[in-house]
């Protein structure tokens, strides 16, 4: 399954496949992942039933906390990333057999919607091996060896290095370099800036961010968010935010633009559907409903999600509403939260 995956992945010129994937992805897991099996009898649903993605069933993101939800047995797992366990205090795990399409994934979506040139990078977010279990982590490793060598973490056990972070630009400002990190890294960055200082970049140097910041000690809009983070960096291509889960493989990309809707968009071997969560049936497009995410980079786990994320179709590509009332904070942000808090400069 990984071969045809991986060769799929590699070959964007096979797009119109998808539906084939996605279909031969289902059977393998419905056939090797016996709790996503169980799953699926529970709703009368075999492989007969499945004749489109639309019609593959989808987990939802809290059953990743207690199934084990592995065509592999647990001891030739070789990863497990966690979510961060925000409201309930247990975690969600996504286990891999190993990372090889996980790191193809992340590696050809980030060159494909961000760039494909390997820069110096600055990353606002703790190193794999301070944070093991983070998918992030590990995703944020994979575009640092992307990098250039002097590529640097400045987010460690000592909390987040301001002081090293300007030297590092300083040193790198006559070449465009990017700033990796979390949300809530940079809002981290702006408390820590004296007012109005703006930091010694090169203007075609980029900017990428994921995750949120609401429920923290201070609230951006996007609008205001992006507009410091652009002052603090003047650079002349606004910057790149991602959206992922520590439930799927593949993440989706936006380019922030001021007065504009912000759709987000994926590689070629991830697909979305927006549904009523009143009946699970498809919404039109244009209205509101929860969001579903086929990824067949979850060659272990399962090949559907369902989030707790409202969105709209846009038709080319998503709009992102937020979480569904009373739906606890996700995603990498709380981990870098949860880890500045826990570590001072």
């Amino acid at each position: 399954m990984k071969k045809i995956i991986k060769h799929f992945i590699e070959h964007p010129e096979e797009k119109e496949n998808f539906n084939d994937m996605a279909l031969l992805l289902f059977e393998y897991l419905y056939k090797h992942n016996q709790d996503y099996q169980q799953f699926c009898q529970r709703r009368a649903v075999g492989i007969r039933q499945v004749r489109h993605w639309k019609d593959i069933p989808a987990v939802s993101t809290d059953a990743f906390k207690n199934a084990f939800l592995s065509a592999t047995p647990h001891e030739q797992c070789s990863r497990i990333f966690m979510t961060s366990g925000t409201t309930t205090g247990i975690s969600g795990k996504h286990y891999h057999k190993d990372l090889e399409i996980y790191d193809l994934s992340a590696l050809l979506g980030f060159k494909q919607y961000v760039t494909d040139k390997s820069l110096p990078t600055a990353i606002l977010f703790p190193n794999e091996e301070e944070m093991p279990n983070s998918s992030l982590a590990h995703y944020l490793e994979i575009l640092k060896a992307n990098g250039q060598p002097d590529s640097m973490h400045f987010i460690t056990e000592k909390g987040l290095e301001v002081a090293a972070l300007k030297e590092w630009l300083m040193a790198h400002q006559k070449q465009p370099v990017i700033i990796l990190g979390a949300s809530y890294s940079f809002v981290h960055l702006f408390e820590a800036l004296s007012q109005g200082e703006v930091l010694p970049i090169h203007p075609d140097s980029l900017l990428f961010d994921t995750g949120g910041f609401k429920n923290f000690s201070k609230v951006y809009q996007l609008d205001t968010f992006y507009q410091k983070l652009l002052s603090v960096f003047p650079v002349r291509t606004n910057p790149v935010n991602m959206y992922g889960m520590t439930e799927l493989s593949t993440e989706y990309y936006t380019q922030f633009a001021f007065d504009k809707v912000l759709l987000k968009r994926g590689p070629h071997w991830i697909k979305y559907k927006i549904i009523d969560p009143a009946t699970g049936l498809e919404v039109e497009q244009g209205k509101p409903g929860l969001l579903v995410h086929i990824d067949l980079a979850n060659i272990n786990s399962v090949p559907a999600i369902q989030t707790g994320d409202l969105a709209i179709d846009h038709g080319c590509g998503f709009e992102l509403l937020g979480r569904v009332k009373n739906g606890e904070p996700k995603g990498c942000s709380i981990a870098a939260k949860d880890w500045l808090e826990g570590h001072h400069d």
